[in-house]
């Protein structure tokens, strides 16, 4: 019997932007830097599949070091985090260069209605990829409270926290360990806020016991790193997996863990947060045109429950 999402909330503030956050995943305190460095070979309903992965983009710097990720929605277009600064642009370890005749340099920052800036931004690439399109999730879809798949290019577990392997978790790895991961999460039931724009980032925590059927989902249970801002967080719509969301922020930088507050019960998890497509859907589709739909997976969606928690605690600048 499938069990249903419980409502979790969350402080609504980010209070820490930390550039370019990648995956560590929790996988059974496993020290590992290379679990879930490649999708499944037939991939479950809920798994991410190779056109998911395909469509995720790897954005390096000027001296081919790693920097940070993107996604690539068609026609020519990436979405990224407006804070990355790398200038090369990789789809399936193929190097695209950036239209300097778009936007300003190749890019476009997205605002909000008062035209705010926003931690989001479409570059143009030259002789785009032969790929279809992703959607994205739109003003009318509800992402909160909803199963997630997030891929990005990032760094990998560093040292265990002490403690680890019953509490805590891990420093992150250096740029040696970065590498496209994917793992499992469900969004929270509120939005949070950053930089005076509300209603526009949703939020995943590094919850161990984040699923409870099937209980072996919590291994892919995820927190963002460096190497992952301008990833794409991804959601099943009416069967077809769109991207919901582009990952900005954590909530504590160079480490990730599960319980940052041993003296209060339950788990205290870091957060990860993303700028939501249908918050700013509208405003994307003002620089760039939608891209056509793909039927990247149709199936029956099944929603997996997880467990709540008491509290999230959030760093302080």
């Amino acid at each position: 019997m499938n069990r249903g999402l419980m409502r979790l909330a969350v402080s609504a503030a980010i209070l820490l932007p930390a550039s370019v956050p990648a995956v560590i995943n929790y996988d059974a305190n496993s020290n590992s830097t290379s679990y879930n460095t490649s999708v499944p070979v037939n991939p479950g309903p809920l798994d991410p599949t190779l056109a998911l992965w395909n469509h995720v983009v790897e954005i390096r710097k000027a001296n081919n070091d790693p920097d940070a990720s993107g996604v690539y929605l068609g026609n020519g277009y990436i979405l990224t985090a407006n804070h990355v600064t790398g200038s090369r642009y990789f789809i399936q370890n193929t190097e695209y260069f950036v239209d300097n005749t778009f936007g300003n340099g190749g890019s476009v920052q997205i605002t909000n209605s008062q035209n705010q800036g926003l931690d989001l931004k479409v570059v143009k690439i030259l002789s785009p990829p032969g790929l279809s399109g992703i959607e994205m999730m739109t003003n009318g879809s509800s992402v909160l409270s909803t199963y997630s798949l997030f891929i990005g290019f990032g760094v990998g577990k560093g040292t265990p926290q002490p403690g680890d392997p019953s509490t805590q978790g891990w420093t992150w790895g250096g740029s040696t360990t970065a590498d496209q991961r994917w793992g499992r999460n469900a969004t929270l039931s509120s939005t949070a806020t950053f930089n005076g724009n509300p209603n526009v980032y949703l939020v995943t925590v590094f919850h161990p016991g984040l699923f409870t059927s099937p209980a072996s989902y919590n291994n892919d249970v995820y927190s963002a790193t460096v190497g992952d801002s301008g990833g794409g967080l991804f959601q099943l719509d009416n069967g077809v997996w769109k991207l919901a969301g582009i990952a900005t922020n954590v909530s504590v930088v160079g480490s990730s863990y599960y319980d940052r507050d041993l003296s209060t019960f339950g788990y205290q998890p870091d957060a990860t947060y993303y700028v939501s497509m249908p918050a700013t859907y509208n405003r994307i589709l003002a620089v760039i045109p939608e891209p056509a739909p793909t039927g990247l997976l149709v199936v029956a969606v099944a929603l997996f429950g997880f467990r709540g928690f008491k509290r999230i605690r959030h760093s302080r600048a």
